[in-house]
């Protein structure tokens, strides 16, 4: 079973900035019925974006959040048609985000999505593929190889 659906991946989106772009993708989330509340979730995203970045370097953004505004656990990939400067760690911008939105009570998935997404895309193929991704259907092949 995979963690990813096809319905929740974006292609060419162009990020005008951090904030209206994770506005945007709590937005998205909620009119694909995985959240309750748009205004709840960008708080809970803001609050964990504001103790630390979740760039985590390498052209990749992972901003998460656990409420129980989430009907299940669901997770956004939006592949950028620019790149979106993000605080990360490295200093670099972003190409491709992946929004997790994770019910209060699934603390233990949530940190095995987070650690296998990021050692996922520890490898400069892997991440180079997603990045060069031209359709949803590509993009979520490649994404079936994390395993979680």
């Amino acid at each position: 079973m995979s963690i990813f659906s096809r319905d929740l991946i974006v292609l060419n989106y162009y990020a005008l900035d951090k904030k209206s772009c994770l506005e945007e993708m709590v937005e998205f989330l909620y009119k694909n019925e995985v959240i309750v509340s748009v205004d709840d979730f960008f708080k809970a995203i803001m609050e964990r974006e504001n103790l630390m970045t979740t760039g985590i370097g390498r052209k990749v953004a992972i901003p998460h959040a656990r409420s129980d505004i989430v009907k299940e656990m669901n997770i956004a990939v939006y592949v950028l048609d620019n790149e979106l400067e993000f605080n990360s760690v490295d200093g670099e911008a972003v190409k491709v985000i992946f929004m997790i939105a994770v019910p209060e009570n699934k603390k233990d998935e949530y940190m095995k999505v987070l650690s296998g997404i990021s050692n996922f895309l520890r490898v400069d193929e892997k991440r180079e593929k997603l990045f060069n991704a031209k359709t949803k259907d590509e993009i979520f092949k490649i994404l079936e190889g994390i395993k979680i």
